[in-house]
């Protein structure tokens, strides 16, 4: 399985011509959560004025973290599997994208290099922050997410105030 996920990979970032070697500053497990952060590009915005694309195919955790979030940022959409969330990216800037890796018509992994391919073709100063969140703990995913752009890896389950600290570090 980890072989046939790396060759899609591999394919995948040939396919849209992403070459990316980022560096983790930042590991940790706190209880049974486990964080992993690439160096924060903040931008000192008002965090009442951001803009989250909140990406979670699971209607209860997607109701959770919209209602957490709603009266702490600007404004939360949400995309319910990564085909959305490329949509949604296409027509909307955003401040930061809290993206599930696991779900159905489209992965978070293969959605944030579609994203990061558009920012690309942009030619976008800074990169939109992505938070990647998986309850796969014990996957590639974590090193699969850090190479591939994604700025945040967290594994599931974490408390809201966890994610509205890390939008507050990368915005």
């Amino acid at each position: 399985m980890q072989k046939m996920v790396n060759e899609r990979l591999a394919a995948l970032l040939e396919e849209i011509g992403i070459e990316t070697k980022r560096k983790i500053y930042w590991e940790e497990s706190i209880e049974s959560i486990q964080i992993v952060k690439t160096h924060p590009n903040k931008t000192d915005k008002d965090i009442k004025d951001v803009k989250v694309l909140l990406v979670e195919d699971q209607p209860s955790n997607r109701k959770t973290l919209e209602v957490y979030l709603k009266n702490k940022v600007g404004r939360v959409d949400i995309a319910e599997n990564g085909k959305q969330a490329v949509e949604k990216f296409k027509e909307e800037e955003y401040d930061i994208i809290l993206m599930d890796l696991q779900m159905p018509i489209m992965g978070g992994i293969e959605a944030s290099l579609r994203i990061r391919k558009i920012e690309e073709d942009r030619e976008v100063e800074r990169p939109t922050p992505i938070i990647a969140f998986t309850a796969n703990y014990y996957s590639d995913d974590k090193d699969i997410s850090v190479e591939i752009g994604m700025d945040v890896y967290l594994s599931k389950p974490f408390q809201c105030k966890t994610i509205y600290e890390l939008i507050q570090e990368y915005v």
